[in-house]
């Protein structure tokens, strides 16, 4: 007795209640002097009520829970903001990324795939695999070299079994713009948009699609130097200024480098003196760690 609860004990009740007052009151109207004459009318009467009272009670109880699920189902949607359907098929969708052909050309977006830094389905629409082939085609060396290589980072993708990446046959004949397809895709689907196209990564930003830049990526992952601190470089050609030589690292950033003009082709550690932000990236300018050569 001590689980069965208040509200199913209460609900259970007025249910038999109900039910034994119905069919006392029709049979003693209609059958009055059939149940009060002899043993079998009295037998038939308790046997009717006790069947009545039966399914009473069990349709008060059942009627309990059902109030008991609704309340709750009630206060789920309350609790939780009442998602719609729609907006449920967004959440379920919102790890699906739209895959551009700027990307695939860059190279990157390979090795940050088999990282998992980006979780989902990878999407190439037809329409940027038509366009990959096209600059593969082209009459242009640079830009069959970077065709290829797109078409080739394509391949990896694939053939990797640790990534998610699906070819869809979707296309908009009655749009001309490969930029603009991708939009109209990413809405469809509520997808994201891997980019590394600044104006396609504004006109999204415009049509509130959300984007991720394999540039943007880059810079937040590059590491931190202060001034004083060193690293070996390869002074790769000469600097504007007299003396200077210019080396990179691994992620591009030039680096300055003082009395260096006549070592170009050799490895050096080089000591941070400063570093310069401009919108355009990143300058650190070093000397040679003469420090070090003491040692």
């Amino acid at each position: 007795m001590e689980n069965i609860s208040t509200r199913k004990i209460l609900s259970g009740g007025i249910g038999l209640f109900i039910s034994l007052y119905v069919v006392n009151y029709l049979t003693y109207k209609l059958f009055k002097t059939f149940f009060t004459s002899g043993i079998l009318g009295y037998a038939s009467y308790a046997f009717i009520n006790f069947v009545a009272g039966y399914i009473g009670l069990i349709i008060g109880l059942r009627a309990s829970e059902e109030v008991a699920a609704s309340v709750a189902k009630s206060y789920i949607s309350d609790s939780f903001g009442g998602f719609s359907r729609r907006e449920l098929n967004s959440n379920l969708s919102c790890g699906i990324k739209i895959i551009d052909t700027s990307s695939l050309i860059d190279g990157r977006i390979l090795d940050v795939a088999k990282t998992k830094f980006i979780e989902g389905k990878f999407v190439i629409p037809t329409f940027v695999l038509h366009e990959l082939q096209h600059i593969a085609d082209s009459q242009d060396p640079l830009k069959r070299v970077k065709g290829r290589r797109g078409l080739d980072m394509l391949n990896e993708m694939r053939e990797d079994k640790n990534i998610n990446i699906e070819f869809i046959d979707k296309d908009y004949p009655k749009i001309r713009e490969v930029d603009a397809k991708l939009t109209a895709l990413a809405k469809e689907m509520n997808a994201k948009i891997i980019t590394n196209d600044f104006n396609l990564n504004k006109v999204a930003q415009v049509q509130n699609i959300q984007v991720l830049n394999i540039n943007d990526l880059a810079k937040s992952l590059r590491p931190i130097l202060l001034p004083g601190e060193t690293m070996n470089i390869l002074i790769a050609k000469e600097g504007r200024e007299k003396n200077q030589g210019i080396g990179y690292m691994d992620d591009g950033t030039m680096i300055v480098v003082e009395d260096a003009m006549r070592l170009v082709g050799t490895e050096l550690e080089v000591a941070v003196t400063s570093i310069l932000q401009t919108s355009s990236g990143r300058m650190i300018f070093a000397r040679i760690n003469h420090e070090r050569e003491r040692v």
